[in-house]
């Protein structure tokens, strides 16, 4: 038995020496490959007033109607933290479940394909907006001091559906100071 392209250009199939199919095959990362449709966004969340409590960096809420949006990378990271210690009483917390109340600062995602005109369905905010209902935690990270940052390589494991939100809150000692965070997410399709 033969196997033909079916294009009619008389090109074979490989069999090796094994009894198996030659083939080849690329790997692309899942940013990659939806960054080729548009589909692939980071963006940027900050909070330039720590003063010794609990606040929101960064919250995301999917509002896209037909397709889900994957987390892929989230960082974090202190900037200039002043006037406290790090100590257990410093962390950032990344969690699900409320929404924004009011206030904070928009943000735009950057499509990661410069050349697309397509904008992420999601609502981004910044800046501590007053958040409503009831936050579950499901990572956190303790830094050690100014300007180290961590990285969650989530790979899309976290799949936000419509309405569903992502959170990265900050809990310090400190007086002073700024953070930062970024979360890379993908749009694609529910079921494959």
């Amino acid at each position: 038995m033969l196997i033909e392209d079916g294009q009619g250009t008389g090109y074979k199939a490989h069999v090796t020496n094994e009894n198996e199919l030659s083939v080849r095959a690329v790997f692309e990362s899942i940013q990659r490959h939806r960054s080729e449709n548009g589909d692939a966004y980071q963006v940027i969340g900050d909070f330039t007033a720590v003063n010794n409590s609990t606040f929101t960096v960064l919250h995301i809420k999917n509002t896209h109607t037909s397709k889900v949006m994957y987390i892929t990378y989230i960082r974090v990271q202190p900037i200039t933290l002043s006037g406290g210690a790090f100590s257990s009483d410093t962390f950032f917390s990344i969690g699900t479940g409320r929404t924004v109340g009011s206030g904070g600062t928009v943000v735009t995602p950057v499509n990661m394909n410069l050349g697309s005109g397509k904008t992420a369905n999601a609502t981004c905010t910044d800046n501590n907006p007053t958040m409503a209902g009831t936050y579950t935690e499901f990572d956190r990270w303790y830094p050690e001091g100014n300007a180290k940052m961590q990285v969650f390589n989530k790979e899309g494991a976290i799949s936000l559906s419509q309405n569903d939100t992502i959170e990265i809150k900050f809990r310090s000692n400190h007086t002073d100071g700024t953070v930062y965070s970024r979360i890379s997410f993908v749009y694609d399709s529910e079921n494959r």
